[in-house]
Order: C-alpha cells, then structure tokens, then sequence
C-alpha cells in the first residue's frame, strides 16, 4: 500500500470552533448509524455529558492529516471490500504513528486535552463489548465527532479540504483524520 501524507493546523478560540461546529444531536444520529456505536470506549453511548469534555478551554488547535492513495494502490483495490479494508489499514498506520506526537503536545501544555480521530489502543479489540473496563483508560481520547463536532464542516471551513466519500466502493484518492488539542 503507497500512500504520502500531508498535514495542516488551524488554531481558533475554543468557543468559536464549539459554536460553529458542535451539533451533538445531528451528530449522534449519525453515531447511531455506525456499526461501531457502542463497541469502543471512545464512542457513545456515554453516561457522561460529552459536551463536557471540551468545557473550559480557551483555545483549540485543530490538525488534518491527509492520506493521499497512489494510483497504483486505488487500482489494486478490485473490489469494494477490498477499498475498505486499504482504507481501514491506512487509517490504522497513520493514527498509530500520530499519537505520540499528539499525546506529547498534549504533555507540553498542562491541562490541554488532545481528540484523536477514534480510538485504536487494543489491536485484540476493545472490552466495551464485553461489558469490561476500558484497559488503557489513561491514554483513552474521544474522537470529535463522538462528541459531537462536524468534522466535514470544519474540514471544508477551516482547511479547504473536502472529504472525499465513494459511492462506488472504490478507494478514494484521499482520507482525511482531523484530530485536536484543546488548551
């Protein structure tokens, strides 16, 4: 799989960016459209308020990191399945090889929060699902959209970046993971 990436920040007052893109009940239908809804730690349902997890800050520093397929790796995708799982493998790697570099911003300034794209902690899976405890809640960081952000706005507004979605089930050229550190 060859891909090369590409990153871009935008820094805004807290509150601005949660009133122009917070909409948690838009937001949460499309939670409950996921079939991952309810199986990770890092996704609702909650028996927390998930507004409160961005209460208090008083500025936020957004991060796009943009995958960008090689043609050879969109052509090599035959079928939709297979789109899914280059995707899901891409989006894996790159997370992976961000959160120390997220979790070390976040270190730097006391009392900031960092939201990663989804949580990728367990490669055995997570034990929502199995009714246990979370196994790493220390280092346990929400998405945006699990709390109720619309990423697509905030992509398009703050970055000019379009999300780039297939309805044929091909591969697209592009994945986008926005991420951000609340201080």
């Amino acid at each position: 799989m060859k891909y090369t990436l590409s990153t871009c920040e935008a820094t805004m007052a807290a509150s601005e960016f949660v009133g122009r893109y917070r909409d948690v009940e838009r937001i949460r239908q499309y939670c409950l459209e996921c079939p991952g809804y309810g199986t990770s730690w890092g996704c609702p349902p909650f028996d927390f308020d998930p507004c409160s997890l961005t209460d208090g800050f008083d500025s936020v520093t957004v991060m796009a990191t943009t995958i960008e397929f090689a043609q050879e790796t969109r052509d090599a995708c035959a079928t939709a399945e297979e789109s899914a799982r280059v995707g899901r493998e891409a989006m894996q790697q790159v997370l992976q090889s961000l959160l120390p570099t997220l979790y070390e911003r976040e270190r730097q300034k006391a009392g900031s929060r960092v939201f990663t794209f989804r949580c990728a902690l367990c490669p055995e899976g997570c034990t929502r699902p199995e009714g246990k405890p979370c196994r790493h809640p220390e280092w346990l960081r929400h998405s945006l959209e699990s709390v109720g952000f619309d990423l697509e706005a905030a992509l398009r507004d703050l970055m000019g970046i379009e999300l780039e979605w297939s309805a044929d089930g091909s591969l697209p050229k592009h994945i986008t993971l926005l991420t951000a550190l609340f201080t």
